[in-house]
């Protein structure tokens, strides 16, 4: 693949994942092998301060911008996908690499770039969740991502959230114990669970972040055996499901299998997840070849950059 030559400079893709909980840098050739990567705090403009994240993004792909120089190359493109500022990104990008072209992607595109899949249906589930479809004359629609005050069930927020729920109807004894209560405490510095609420804004919310952090713990014990964890697994995965039925219902899909890949930290769980998903899946009209979770995000992103520089996508 060849972009142009600047004085025999090597060609270097930029990739810039944006999300709830962090912003992962990745600095690849243009045969898409990843050379360096890094990683920040949040993109999203829900969860950002406009200062802060300049600075600290800036630092970050000053960092890139030195790895490129090193290996005797210049970004000759950028992707940006995910949640994130876009003009904001766009306004530090370009002061610190010129004017490059810049590709936009979504995370269900990215999705399915990882496994250079031209259409098909992407589920995310992070600290949000969402799925995205594309058929293969290039319709293109997406449901859910309506933030954890209107939806996002199965997210990592949803999963945080319920978890918290179940260890506080244990403490006013109208659930059962549960090994979540002495994880949360660890978690958040309380001395009883009920000082979760510390953490409420002005507007009654915990953030989403917040919450979110909260699910690697919420694994961990469903993996003891823990029964709160498990069925708050189940009904993730169930929720999750019925999405994707959802979405797919919007499209005429004429009778094909459909590609479904699955993307974010939730699917981390495994079995615990996936098992009441695809359960799911199998009570609708479309018929799906489910995808591995993806590994890792910014490297479909780098995939949907070579598409398009390529003019394939």
């Amino acid at each position: 693949m060849n972009w142009g030559d600047d004085a025999g400079m090597n060609a270097l893709i930029l990739a810039v994942e944006g999300g709830g909980t962090k912003t992962r840098v990745l600095l690849a050739d243009a045969d898409g092998q990843v050379l360096a990567r890094g990683q920040g705090g949040p993109a999203s403009p829900l969860y950002i301060r406009r200062g802060t994240f300049m600075s600290r993004t800036r630092r970050l792909l000053e960092r890139v911008a030195c790895e490129a120089e090193g290996r005797g190359g210049r970004i000759a493109a950028i992707g940006f996908g995910g949640p994130m500022d876009r003009p904001l990104m766009r306004e530090i990008v370009e002061g610190l690499f010129g004017e490059v072209p810049i590709h936009d992607a979504s995370e269900g595109q990215m999705g399915l770039a990882y496994y250079g899949l031209r259409w098909g249906m992407c589920l995310i589930s992070g600290t949000g969740a969402s799925c995205y479809a594309q058929q293969p004359r290039g319709r293109r629609w997406s449901c859910g991502g309506l933030g954890p005050q209107f939806g996002d069930e199965g997210s990592g927020a949803w999963i945080g959230c319920q978890a918290v729920k179940a260890v506080l109807r244990g403490e006013d004894g109208r659930g059962e114990p549960t090994l979540l209560r002495d994880a949360l405490c660890e978690t958040y510095g309380l001395t009883r669970p009920f000082e979760i609420i510390q953490f409420v804004d002005r507007n009654g919310f915990v953030s989403a972040t917040r919450i979110a952090s909260f699910v690697p713990h919420v694994f961990a014990a469903a993996r003891e055996g823990d029964t709160a964890a498990r069925t708050i697994y189940r009904a993730a995965g169930r929720a999750l499901g019925r999405l994707v039925l959802e979405t797919a219902a919007c499209g005429k899909w004429g009778g094909r299998r459909v590609p479904l890949v699955l993307t974010g930290g939730v699917f981390h769980a495994g079995p615990f997840v996936l098992g009441p998903l695809r359960r799911v899946l199998r009570t609708g009209d479309v018929p799906f070849d489910v995808y591995p979770a993806v590994a890792e995000p910014a490297e479909g992103l780098v995939r949907f950059v070579q598409m398009n520089q390529s003019g394939g996508a």
